[in-house]
């Protein structure tokens, strides 16, 4: 069993049943943490459940979500938007995301903040649904390459909130050595390796927009020649099948995600 963490995404876009995508209660029990994808947030900055639950109901999901945490998987729901730096009322914003934590069930929030910027509402966004959440709460965030560039002391003070950061510089995919020297590059910026997950995708193999399972395994097993990295993260299960109409993997289903078990340390 390893000692790192396994982030595994699941959409709600997609279709799921017999020759489809897999539903969400048929993530393995091996996954330590599933983000839901996406929330987002409307123009009345309202949180937004309609792409969650454009295959499944809201009352379908928040079934599968108790399945998943029964087999001791953590939940979250992953907040898409750009608006977090626009909110009018933060604390606001914050109290509707920590009742939607409650009310989903679920174990905390996946910040995805694209297209990305180096500004300082979304470190006092963060802080805010820290404060509101309760103690034990996961949260995360993914992050690509602009944030190689952004200042060390506004990287450090949002990461200062967050639980893990996972890295998405997958689409296109930029080769395992760039790719490493990406996550030495945000371990950096953040001072250390402990919160960061190594992220993989299989969304689309055919337009290079995907990590070729031999670079998952090696980034997988990859450590730093000091320090260990949290884990890996995979973009997303829902794609992890053979065929599908946007483009499968070429792989019995479920194939990425058991190779990432298969060689994090």
């Amino acid at each position: 069993m390893s000692n790192e963490v396994f982030m595994n995404y699941w959409i709600g876009q997609e279709p799921t049943g017999p020759g489809k995508s897999p539903q969400l209660n048929q993530i393995p029990s091996y996954v330590d943490i599933v983000p839901l994808a996406f929330v987002t947030i409307d123009d009345q900055y309202q949180l937004s459940f309609d792409f969650l639950t454009q295959q499944n109901s809201a009352d379908t999901i928040k079934g599968w979500i108790k399945e998943v945490k029964a087999n001791g998987t953590k939940v979250l729901l992953s907040i898409n938007s750009d608006k977090f730096v626009s909110l009018p009322d933060v604390d606001t914003f914050a109290t509707q995301v920590a009742q939607a934590v409650t009310d989903w069930g679920v174990d905390g929030i996946d910040i995805d903040f694209e297209p990305p910027s180096a500004n300082n509402q979304l470190v006092t966004v963060t802080r805010a649904i820290r404060q509101k959440l309760v103690a034990n709460a996961i949260m995360s965030s993914p992050i690509y390459f602009p944030w190689e560039y952004y200042p060390q002391s506004f990287i450090r003070d949002f990461a200062a909130s967050l639980d893990y950061i996972s890295t998405m510089d997958y689409t296109p995919y930029p080769g395992y050595d760039n790719t490493i020297q990406l996550v030495e590059a945000y371990a950096k910026q953040l001072g250390s390796y402990e919160k960061l997950l190594i992220g993989m995708s299989c969304m689309q193999p055919s337009n290079n927009n995907a990590t070729p399972l031999d670079d998952v395994k090696k980034l997988s097993a990859w450590e730093p020649t000091s320090g260990q990295k949290a884990g890996a993260m995979l973009y997303t299960f829902s794609y992890d099948i053979e065929a599908r109409p946007k483009g499968g993997t070429g792989y019995p289903d479920g194939t990425y995600t058991k190779t990432i078990h298969d060689n994090l340390p």
